[in-house]
């Protein structure tokens, strides 16, 4: 299992998840451009602590090899970058998104929910 991609989407997810909900309109107008409105801060903040809760999770997960909390958080952690990364790149191709990073963090959520899904496929010796 993913133990060391585990360890650092605990890192990563915290600390996107405490930036959201103490900085979230810069975070925003860095991710979509533009400047957001109290709804989306607020928004923003309540996604900061779903992040949190889910570094937590991976935390935890990363300490528990091979159980089921594990296995259920890398299926969770592999989603939530899947539909993230699918998303942002969406809303970046049809111009709604047009923050400087959010190509970069559409991108990189790909990226990550690939290696996660990787490393935790089951595998087959040959012979």
């Amino acid at each position: 299992m993913p133990t060391p991609l585990l360890t650092i989407a605990a890192i990563v997810e915290g600390i996107a998840g405490v930036a959201l909900i103490v900085l979230p309109g810069r975070l925003i107008a860095l991710l979509l451009g533009g400047e957001p409105h109290v709804q989306s801060e607020m928004i923003g903040r309540l996604a900061g602590v779903a992040l949190f809760a889910l570094g937590a999770a991976c935390a935890g997960a990363a300490a528990d090899t091979g159980g089921t909390a594990q296995t259920g958080t890398v299926a969770a952690i592999t989603f939530y970058n899947l539909g993230a990364g699918v998303l942002l790149l969406l809303y970046a191709f049809g111009g709604e998104a047009r923050g400087v990073v959010v190509w970069v963090i559409g991108a990189l959520h790909l990226v990550f929910a690939a290696a996660v899904a990787r490393y935790a496929a089951p595998r087959h010796a040959h012979g």
